[in-house]
């Protein structure tokens, strides 16, 4: 396939000299043509796209001296149109899963809001249900509703008014008010994250919503603004916690009862696990710029201290995240290596490459920075020429 690969290569070359016509263009075209016709074939297994790489560049670039046309401009066009070949069928692929993806992002909206209207539907229903009841058990059945909505109030829509209300109601009181308002919190967040998987995007806008939406309560009440806010991100943050623990309990019980995760929604789990603290993070520094000097002092705290040492949510995340890397290596999977130890590998090639990539980007610009200097200069001289 190689040979095929080179042949093609040099004939296609060799053509378009004859005519008269060869541009960079046309190099790079007729090295990813060939080079993509066997890449493909690659995929299962038969060649090493290293190989591949490496004898198409070999291949044009030695047509190319044999021709007297081994200039940068053809060699550049030589490692592009094989770097094109390798990955022009996994882009092609990318591409159709990105429309997959877009398409399967507006079905789960749909989904979601079927999902409101059923839940609300049902909830008026058992709530309707309390009318056929003596008073008693009609109370009885109405409160087992709240409870339920409760529950579902991120589902609903209706987390955010629910919890500025509710922060409301607690100043007022006056009593504990941080403890209060920290309890609200915790509950609204375990509560909003036990729908589907945990996800360090989810993690992300559930604290914003509810953060901010404490928060603002205290605000528009012009009072308790510090111990709400203290309240509110020790509440979000012990509500992740548990969620957190929860995964982690799920896990073992899978193992447990040797009940097979997917491998995909494994490695997608622990790369979430391992960006939780960031995602509460990034959560709490979107708030900042939303809140008065109190609340925005308090949350500026709360970052340093996140900064300044390991957290629990940290240590928690990542100590779950191993509990899934467990799992892996016990079914046996690749994928506990290419989460993890690749990951590492590809760090340290990245390292080593880091110094080489920097020297040309520091060379480009300043010749580029050289031109603009050495064009100004001309610019200047032909003005006093003038």
């Amino acid at each position: 396939m190689l040979d095929t690969m080179k042949k093609e290569i040099s004939a296609d070359i060799k053509k378009a000299y004859a005519s008269g016509k060869m541009t960079t263009l046309d190099i790079r075209a007729v090295v990813e043509s060939a080079v993509s016709k066997t890449a493909k074939k690659a995929k299962n297994g038969v060649l090493d796209i290293n190989d591949i790489a490496k004898e198409a560049v070999v291949a044009t670039v030695a047509e190319l001296k044999s021709a007297g046309k081994a200039t940068k401009g053809h060699i550049d066009a030589a490692v592009n149109g094989t770097i094109d070949g390798i990955s022009k069928n996994t882009k092609e692929r990318i591409n159709e899963i990105d429309m997959e993806l877009l398409k399967t992002k507006y079905k789960l909206q749909e989904k979601k809001e079927n999902l409101a209207a059923e839940l609300k539907d049902a909830l008026n229903g058992a709530k309707e249900a309390a009318s056929n009841f003596s008073e008693e058990t009609k109370e009885e059945i109405e409160d087992s509703v709240t409870d339920a909505k409760l529950k579902s109030i991120e589902i609903l829509g209706l987390m955010k008014e629910t919890i500025r209300h509710s922060v409301k109601v607690i100043i007022t009181e006056g009593k504990d008010v941080e403890a209060k308002v920290s309890h609200i919190t915790k509950e609204a967040t375990e509560n909003a994250l036990s729908t589907g998987r945990l996800s360090a995007k989810k993690v992300k806008e559930v604290s914003e919503v509810i953060i901010l939406a404490a928060v603002e309560a205290a605000q528009e009440a012009e009072k308790e603004v510090k111990e709400t806010t203290r309240g509110a991100t020790e509440g979000a943050k012990e509500g992740i916690l548990n969620t957190i623990e929860k995964v982690k309990i799920k896990l073992a019980e899978t193992k447990d009862e040797a009940e097979d995760f997917v491998e995909d929604d494994i490695k997608q789990t622990i790369e979430d696990l391992e960006a939780i603290e960031d995602a509460f993070i990034e959560a709490l520094s979107n708030t900042v710029s939303k809140v008065d000097d109190i609340a925005r002092s308090v949350i500026k705290d709360v970052i340093k201290e996140f900064n300044a040492r390991t957290s629990k949510l940290k240590e928690t995340a990542l100590d779950t995240a191993e509990s899934a890397f467990d799992y892996l290596r016990e079914k046996g999977s690749q994928a506990a290596y290419t989460t993890k130890e690749k990951a590492l590998d590809m760090a340290e090639v990245a390292y080593d490459e880091i110094e080489v990539l920097s020297d040309k980007m520091v060379k480009i610009t300043k010749g580029a920075f050289s031109g603009m200097l050495e064009g100004a200069k001309n610019a200047m001289r032909k003005e006093d020429e003038k």
